[in-house]
């Protein structure tokens, strides 16, 4: 790990565990090569100044990502044919978009999503955590991932497009392949798999859309299904293409998030119990989860003219992928940053949400799911700890996320 002429981003154990291969890049490589199958050279940026700089210049590095290294887009040929064969057209909308484009479509969903509307939807979120929390077993191990890491965000992003909770198992489902589509660990033929689900999804969102276009509801699939542009309605591949984005940056990162939070209480019992004897240190508590542990890692820009970045020329068209999750362990930035320290006063600064014209528009609801759900662990459980050596959890191996597949806990309640 010590040896950047050796280091493999795409091995195992630095997916699983990327912190050292994160501080070797920024240190040795901060703009890194990958070896990827693709047309145009492939890099890594490390450094939060660099993720920060190529984020907020839209003009020479775009959200428009090069099909052959993200599969999404026009995609590989093979894939490319499942979808011609659905009649679905992908298009780019909220996340891989452009302004002056992309602020449109944002505009549209920020109305479901601001301060006002996810603070109003607070009983209903207390009501999930209540109902989740009282399902899991005292004193029995359970993995925390399925009870509890993955229905809270699922259930609130149902609530909040309008989609029926009874058909949240596809959309985990639909959730799940999605990473297998895009995300490079994955070999074409599991992609191609995975794309028969998304094509499956989009029928789901299509029927959806257009129901509601007949008789509109109060939700955010109802808003994009009616949505107007300059007078003008959107296409059905840019509702579908928004649709989508929302119902996976909805549930997945959050779910991460949350799984990475009972991780770390489970072998910090020092802090579960500062936050339990003082509950106002939970949003601190969250935002060093956050900062740690990105949820999501990377989000790919192409270059559009030819740039030199530390030296390294990034001829256009190339793909440079911005590692959010090293940019929140930037010792240029934190002291000690793989220290978890809730006293930290520069926590905030991380880029786990992204930032400029991307900044996550789930933010303030991700930080509000997290902050409501570990207030009620500390009320209603007396202890929580790991129901097998710490050792034996492991984040899954891949790229594009720092997940957690099986958190095996026991809790203990008060």
């Amino acid at each position: 790990m010590g040896d950047i002429s050796c280091f493999n981003p795409f091995d195992p154990e630095h997916l699983s565990v990327p912190a050292k291969g994160y501080a070797l890049m920024r240190r040795e490589a901060p703009v890194f090569r990958l070896d990827l199958p693709s047309p145009a050279p492939v890099f890594i940026a490390t450094r939060k100044a660099d993720i920060e700089a190529i984020a907020r210049d839209t003009a020479t590095f775009s959200s428009n990502p090069v099909p052959s290294v993200w599969r999404w887009g026009e995609f590989d040929p093979e894939i490319g044919e499942i979808f011609a064969e659905s009649g679905y057209k992908v298009v780019q909308t909220l996340q891989a978009s452009d302004p002056p484009l992309s602020l449109v479509y944002r505009k549209i969903a920020e109305q479901a999503l601001n301060r006002k509307k996810v603070t109003d939807l607070a009983p209903q979120m207390d009501a999930i955590i209540d109902r989740l929390m009282a399902a899991i077993p005292d004193g029995e191990p359970v993995n925390f991932v399925d009870a509890f890491s993955v229905p809270l965000p699922l259930e609130v992003i149902c609530l909040i497009l309008g989609m029926p909770y009874q058909d949240a198992a596809f959309l985990k489902f639909y959730s799940d392949e999605f990473t297998h589509l895009v995300d490079p660990v994955h070999p074409l033929p599991r992609a191609i798999e995975a794309t028969r689900t998304v094509v499956k999804g989009y029928r789901y969102f299509a029927g959806m859309i257009e129901r509601l276009q007949r008789e509109p509801q109060d939700n955010l699939t109802s808003a994009i299904a009616n949505a107007e542009v300059d007078g003008k309605p959107l296409s059905m591949e840019e509702r579908l293409s928004m649709v989508h984005v929302l119902i996976i940056a909805g549930n997945e990162t959050t779910r991460n998030a949350l799984s990475s939070a009972m991780f770390v209480l489970t072998t910090r019992p020092d802090i579960w119990a500062t936050i339990q004897a003082e509950p106002g240190r939970i949003p601190d508590f969250v935002e060093e989860v956050l900062r740690v542990h990105a949820p999501a890692a990377t989000t790919p820009r192409t270059v559009m003219k030819d740039t030199m970045l530390h030296g390294v020329e990034l001829p256009k068209g190339s793909t440079i992928f911005l590692m959010w999750a090293s940019g929140g362990q930037d010792e240029e930035t934190f002291d000690a940053p793989m220290t978890f320290d809730m006293d930290r006063r520069n926590k905030r600064a991380h880029v786990t949400f992204g930032m400029g014209v991307h900044h996550c528009l789930g933010s303030f609801l991700a930080r509000a799911e997290m902050i409501a759900a570990v207030k009620r662990w500390t009320e209603e459980f007396a202890s929580v700890s790991l129901a097998v050596p710490a050792d034996q959890v492991r984040y899954d191996p891949v790229f594009g996320f720092h997940a957690l597949s099986n958190l095996p806990v026991r809790i203990t309640r008060k």
